[in-house]
């Protein structure tokens, strides 16, 4: 009986004092929904929990199971118990089998107040369950009377917050769709851990232990239950180990002809086969470490694209942590609106960088290298190569997030990382097809794609401008302007007739934000007008390719504090829109329309500078050696840092204390993780791919040297010659 009192008890407590963050998951094919259905019996059930109610064995249940959480005034009101601990249970009581199964349930703030009758042990008798100054703790509206209205608001706050990530993770519809798949929001619920036998329903369990209790009947609703072993191995999971292990046999087979013709038979690299070599990590890991610039190259580009890849990883870091629970909410709600938060709420413009880089070497590595005629004749090759150097790498992440990435650990959280797999294995053709902006834009299969898709798109445009950057200075500046324009203007459009706000994380206007993600961040014809800025930074590059540009002292300072204070604005403006009292709609307007074409702007001019010699520190900087091979890496690291972060996020067992220093700390293993691994993918799979490219591309000539290729830049095959442009 003691067992029962001691289950009856967390239960209450839970009820009257917890809080959820909860929505519907639809978990689909990603665990196995025949084994819950197949393991459910009533009368087993009923004859377990009546073994359970007299037996010690149900104390490794209750502590499985959550209870009172600590941090309720900063707006923790979950607790997930053990997880492992759960599962791990599996015993025979009284020749009955017993195997533990983790569920959630969710209890809805709003219950009738529940009056424990007399002799039955009170709050104040409960000294281990509750704080000893229990009348401080400030509880929600309708259980007692004093309601703290703030924690509420950050609450509510909160939960729009983190519709916002499953926003721009692509993982989820509008609420008048369907439920969220996704997230587990902030609403008026309690989230409960509860850890029962496998042959119950969460109901069963918890209706068991009311009836014995007269005046305990609260509502609640299941939310997910998992079991040991519950994620079934699929089509795709067979595929991916069938492919991966062909691969891995041609990289051991290439690495060691290639090992054996130079270090025993020592031949010359003219006497060995291209072709054999392809797959060799010795040959690809030797290339892709050679740092030699070619003539003409854009030196400062590297660092830019290396620091720029660090700010999106860093971004996502502190935005993924809200696929979990948080400890303090009242802590995250108080860092977004802070000075402080300005380099994370302003991370997204880092996107729009890569934008431009792509205009400027789509227009810098074509134009001066063929003629406009052979560029219209050969331009199916200009398309096919883009495609086929991003194929690869895409098609690899797209088949790894679809299979494996969701065997390779568990926990709680892994409903995220689960979700991202059944999204890969609906729509890995719309990634592959890069439409996923327009076809399934809140549920894309590797959510940051959508930039990828938005690129690709930009690229298909661009050669419409390209034909006149052939001819006549004039055309061709009437071209890049009216481009210019026409991308501004349908940026205004969007932005004044919709009333977006400029902050994405916005803690006042979240409610709009799936709206926003969809009809304007993954929108082309919004997100245009960088690229376009880039061509014309491109086309001036090419004007003043090996030419000495003079320009005064005076003029290079103004310049120079042009360009930081453009990107100055860009960022530091993101502060007073976060801002609870902010109510400048037209500013909000004008950010969207122009903020990144004025990022492009400022940004170019350092390219510029950097090229032509008025760079100084910042082109030194920029073009070290040391940023190279992360600027190499930046199209695999890309890809792969938020299935990393998910994999990561989703091995959580307890609530997650927001603070600067443990998010800088994570993401120092986020990104060196997925350094780790792109280089992997890199030298096993992109470098092999480009060579073999190379080789059906150039005519079935035998390359002697395997092609190495940038990652981060797609490289397009014209008349015999490599034109690389950037992602």
């Amino acid at each position: 009986m003691g067992s029962l009192t001691y289950f009856i008890v967390l239960l209450v407590v839970n009820v009257v004092f917890g809080r959820e963050q909860g929505r519907e998951v639809d978990l689909r094919s990603a665990f196995d929904q025949d084994l819950y259905e197949n393991v459910l019996d009533s009368e087993k059930c009923i004859r377990q929990l009546t073994i359970l109610a007299n037996n010690s064995l149900a104390n490794q249940f209750l502590d499985a199971s959550g209870r009172i959480p600590s941090g309720l005034l900063t707006g923790n009101w979950n607790d997930l118990g053990d997880y492992h601990q759960c599962l791990s249970i599996h015993q025979f009581v009284n020749n009955t089998e017993f195997q533990g199964k983790y569920c959630t349930i969710r209890i809805p703030i709003n219950q009738t107040y529940i009056d424990i009758p007399e002799g039955f042990p009170r709050p104040e008798d409960w000294p281990d369950l509750i704080p000893d100054e229990w009348p401080e703790i400030v509880f929600p509206p309708g259980l007692f009377p004093q309601a703290d209205r703030k924690t509420l608001r950050e609450m509510e706050d909160y939960r729009g917050l983190q519709n916002y990530v499953m926003g721009i993770t692509g993982m989820g519809e509008t609420p008048e769709t369907r439920f969220f798949p996704l997230l587990i929001a902030a609403s008026q619920r309690a989230m409960l851990s509860v850890c029962i036998p496998e042959a119950c329903s969460p109901t069963e369990a918890v209706d068991f232990f009311q009836s014995r209790i007269p005046f305990l009947n609260f509502t609640f609703e299941e939310y997910y239950c998992r079991l040991p072993n519950d994620k079934p191995f699929v089509a795709a999971d067979y595929v991916a180990i069938s492919i991966l292990s062909f691969i891995g046999l041609l990289v051991l087979l290439s690495t060691g002809y290639d090992v054996y013709q130079n270090k025993i038979a020592r031949r010359a690299p003219s006497r060995i086969n291209g072709l054999f070599v392809s797959f060799s990590v010795y040959t690809n890991t030797r290339r892709f470490l050679n740092f030699k610039s070619a003539p003409g190259a854009l030196e400062c580009v590297d660092g830019i694209r290396a620091f720029s890849m660090m700010w999106v990883i860093v971004g996502h870091t502190y935005s993924m942590t809200l696929l979990g629970f948080v400890h303090n909410v009242g802590d995250i709600m108080n860092w977004l609106t802070s000075f402080g938060g300005i380099w994370i709420n302003s991370a997204p413009i880092t996107v729009d960088t890569f934008f431009m880089l792509s205009g400027i070497l789509a227009v810098y590595t074509c134009i001066g290298k063929i003629t406009r005629t052979r560029f219209i004749k050969t331009i199916h090759l200009f398309y096919l190569n883009r495609l086929l150097r991003m194929f690869p790498l895409l098609a690899t992440m797209v088949l790894l997030q679809a299979s494996l990435f969701n065997h390779v650990s568990d926990g709680p959280y892994w409903i995220n990382q689960a979700h991202a797999a059944e999204n890969c294995r609906q729509y890995w053709w719309a990634a592959l097809l890069h439409i996923q902006n327009y076809v399934n834009p809140l549920e894309i299969c590797l959510a940051q794609t959508w930039y990828l898709s938005v690129d690709m798109q930009l690229y298909l445009i661009c050669p419409i401008i390209l034909v006149f950057l052939f001819g006549r200075e004039r055309i061709a500046w009437c071209a890049l302007t009216a481009i210019v324009l026409l991308s501004l203007v349908s940026s205004s459009l969007y932005s004044f007739l919709n009333n977006y706000s400029a902050a994405l994380a916005n803690p006042r206007r979240l409610a709009q934000f799936q709206e926003y993600v969809q009809y304007y961040y993954f929108n082309t014809l919004t997100r245009a007008p960088p690229f376009f800025v880039g061509m014309i930074y491109g086309y001036l590059l090419y004007l003043c390719k090996d030419k000495k540009i003079r320009i005064s002292k005076f003029n290079v300072a103004i310049l120079w504090m042009l360009s930081f204070a453009m990107m100055a604005f860009c960022i530091f403006t993101i502060y007073p829109v976060m801002q609870p009292d902010h109510t400048a709609q037209v500013f909000d307007n004008f950010l969207n329309a122009y903020m990144r074409a004025i990022w492009a702007i400022g940004l170019g001019w350092l390219i510029f500078a950097c090229v032509h010699g008025y760079g100084g520190p910042i082109n030194w900087f920029l073009s070290l050696q040391v940023w190279k091979l992360p600027a190499r890496l930046s199209y695999a690291m890309y890809l792969i840092h938020l299935p990393i972060i998910y994999t990561s996020t989703g091995t959580w067992m307890k609530t997650y204390y927001f603070s600067e220093g443990n998010n800088l700390y994570r993401f120092m293993g986020d990104i060196s993780i997925s350094f780790i691994f792109a280089f992997i993918l890199c030298v096993c799979i992109d470098a092999p791919c480009s060579t073999l490219q190379k080789m059906l591309l150039g005519g079935g000539k035998r390359p002697q040297k395997p092609a190495v290729v940038e990652s981060p830049e797609i490289v397009s095959a014209v008349n015999d010659r490599i034109i690389k442009t950037s992602l």
